[in-house]
């Protein structure tokens, strides 16, 4: 039986930020131990708690089964609806 504290939370953690930035389980560890991985608990923009981890100059935040990457937020197309890249224009937003 494992007897360390929060073992299972922190591979599960570390699970999800290799998948956040498409690593192998080990290369994480080995980013933490280089100190080129940074986490820091935050409360986002709505609220909500959540890990923000910053490596090799990207940024993701891992949710409780989630992850948000704001990099692969896509950005809607000019010609889209005729609208003008989400400044209005049209009924669903662009």
């Amino acid at each position: 039986m494992e007897n360390r504290e929060m073992f299972e939370e922190i591979n599960a953690l570390i699970g999800a930020v290799a998948k956040a930035f498409d690593l192998a389980e080990m290369e994480v560890v080995k980013a933490i131990e280089a100190g080129e991985l940074g986490m820091s608990m935050v409360t986002d923009d709505q609220g909500r708690n959540c890990v923000e981890v910053g490596f090799d100059g990207r940024t993701a935040r891992i949710y409780q089964g989630a992850i948000f990457r704001p990099d692969d937020t896509p950005e809607p197309e000019d010609d889209e609806c005729g609208g003008d890249k989400g400044h209005g224009g049209c009924s669903c937003g662009h």
